[in-house]
C-alpha cells in the first residue's frame, strides 16, 4: 500500500457499516453488523473491542453500537470514498450496480486522499456537464482482458505458465 493507515481495511469496514445500520435514528447491533458483514457475532464483538480500545465506538456487551465522533468522523471518510468509486464505476463506465459495489468496496480502502478528491471533483465534473467516457474504454480493451472479463478472474497468470511449459 501506498499509504500509511491509522486502523485496517476491515475496521473502516466495520465502522462503516455501523454508520449505515445507524442512520435514520436505527440502532446499529452485533448481529446486524454480523449479517451486514457475513460473519459471525463473536468476531464482530472481537473488533468492536479494538474499536472501543480505540475510542472509535461504544458498545455495551448485548447493547447497541455507537459512533464515536472520530468514528463517524472515520466512516463518513469510508462511505465518502465508496460513494464516489461507486459513482464513477456507475456513471461513468456505465458497470452495472452489483459488480460497482463490490469493486468500490475493495477500492475504497486502497485510494489515498489526494486521489479521491481528484476523482470526486472528476464525477462531479462528469455529472454536470455529462461526458461519455466509454466508447473510448471500450475500444482499448484488449482481447485477454476481455476473457478475464468473462471469467471474473485474471487469466494472464495462467496464460503465461501454460506458455513457459512448451
Amino acid at each position: 500500500m501506498h499509504r500509511k493507515k491509522p486502523i485496517t481495511e476491515t475496521h473502516e469496514m466495520y465502522l462503516k457499516t455501523v454508520h449505515r445500520l445507524g442512520e435514520d435514528g436505527a440502532r446499529a447491533r452485533v448481529r446486524d453488523v454480523a449479517l451486514t458483514l457475513g460473519v459471525s457475532p463473536g468476531t464482530v464483538s472481537n473488533a468492536l473491542k479494538k474499536l472501543e480500545d480505540r475510542g472509535l465506538v461504544r458498545h455495551e456487551r448485548y447493547g447497541d453500537v455507537v459512533l464515536t465522533e472520530p468514528g463517524r468522523t472515520v466512516a463518513e471518510c469510508v462511505d465518502w470514498r465508496y460513494q464516489t468509486l461507486k459513482g464513477i464505476l456507475v456513471e461513468m463506465f456505465g458497470l452495472d450496480e452489483a459488480s460497482a459495489e463490490a469493486d468500490a468496496c475493495e477500492m475504497e480502502h486502497a485510494v489515498s486522499p489526494k486521489t479521491i478528491r481528484h476523482m470526486n471533483a472528476a464525477l462531479e465534473r462528469y455529472r454536470k456537464h455529462g461526458l461519455n467516457l466509454m466508447p473510448r474504454v471500450v475500444r482499448r480493451a484488449r482481447p485477454q482482458c476481455l476473457l478475464c472479463e468473462e471469467s471474473g478472474e485474471c487469466q494472464g497468470e495462467t496464460r503465461s505458465s501454460e506458455s513457459d511449459d512448451t
